[in-house]
């Protein structure tokens, strides 16, 4: 089996490849920015970012090109966006899957006519589409209301052992506006004034980095808050392992893969206020949903840890282990095909 996958380059692409690649033949990847993933035999760079039609049109002719001379017998889309609309305008005959991520069918639409156009239109030529949050799929029916064509499937975690627990609260979502990361400096900054001997860890990286630190030093809690820059996945593993808390809050999402990493590490996870969040987390029970006028680490620190750790576990052992993902993923490309 040959498969096109196309996807922004992140490592939750990298990580599927390297996931799928044992199941199929052979994969041909398209992205907008370079990416260079060893289980892929050849990778293609075609970008529709600009604003520009005139770009747009010579690039669809190049996306054209490419699927005429590689022949997938199925093509993969991660993510709904620009590039998913023009890869479905590509495809005759080919059997197209998507995977929705999260904004990309949650906010994305929302904001005008052509981008809930652009999203109808990909999800009406997917002969399947996945997403890892049922909240996500309700919002899809809206643009399709085609009940069988919706799976709900986790992308899939690699679970993290845990190691001995230290006075850490740890972040690792992109340095940007949606994510929020200026309100968890803000929320440390309250709970460390009763709590001194704590840190926060900060991973990631993105626009709003500079802001970020200039605020840790506007709050006089520098030293207590460590900016780690973008971590490969051995060093985000071990700072998972090392943290006692974990914090998420970002305005929108789909199931987070980094939410299911530090709930398989023990960690005791902060989240948003969101529908998502509450599929996997009850609040005061297995984690923290954070609320206005309450200090969510003075919660988590608060918690009953063992009842969260057994619940949590639970939870990553029944559905999200990357394997069975993994394979589940395999048996939707074959039943596809057999279409």
């Amino acid at each position: 089996m040959k498969v096109l996958i196309a996807g922004e380059s992140s490592v939750h692409l990298q990580n599927y490849c390297h996931a799928i690649k044992k199941h199929v033949d052979e994969i041909i990847l398209v992205t907008e920015t370079s990416v260079q993933i060893s289980e892929v035999k050849k990778s293609y760079v075609v970008s529709f970012r600009k604003l520009n039609p005139l770009k747009w049109f010579f690039n669809l002719q190049k996306l054209k090109r490419i699927i005429l001379e590689e022949k997938p017998d199925l093509v993969h889309v991660h993510q709904i966006n620009r590039l998913a609309y023009f890869i479905a305008k590509s495809i005759h005959n080919i059997p197209l899957i998507s995977t929705a991520w999260g904004s990309d069918v949650l906010l994305i639409p929302e904001k005008n006519f052509i981008f809930r156009t652009l999203s109808r239109y990909v999800i009406r030529k997917s002969s399947v589409v996945t997403a890892d949050a049922r909240v996500m799929i309700d919002a899809m029916k809206k643009m399709d209301n085609s009940e069988i064509k919706y799976v709900h499937l986790q992308y899939g975690i690699d679970p993290v052992v845990p190691f001995v627990k230290e006075k850490i609260i740890y972040s690792n979502r992109l340095h940007e506006l949606l994510y929020n990361i200026d309100i968890i400096i803000k929320d440390f900054s309250a709970f460390s004034k009763h709590n001194p001997d704590w840190q926060l860890h900060i991973a990631g990286s993105g626009a709003e980095t500079e802001k970020l630190k200039l605020l840790s030093s506007e709050l006089k809690i520098s030293d207590k808050v460590k900016f780690l820059g973008w971590l490969k996945k051995e060093e985000n593993n071990a700072n998972y392992a090392r943290a006692s808390i974990y914090v998420s809050i970002p305005s929108s999402d789909g199931t987070s893969v980094s939410l299911l990493e530090a709930m398989s590490a023990n960690c005791i996870p902060v989240v948003s206020d969101l529908p998502v969040s509450k599929e996997w987390i009850r609040d005061g029970i297995n984690g923290v949903i954070r609320k206005e006028n309450q200090n969510p680490f003075e919660e988590a620190l608060n918690s009953n840890k063992e009842k969260c750790f057994v619940i949590n576990q639970e939870k990553i052992n029944i559905s999200t282990k990357r394997e069975g993902t993994t394979k589940r993923f395999f048996e939707i490309y074959k039943k596809t095909l057999l279409k």
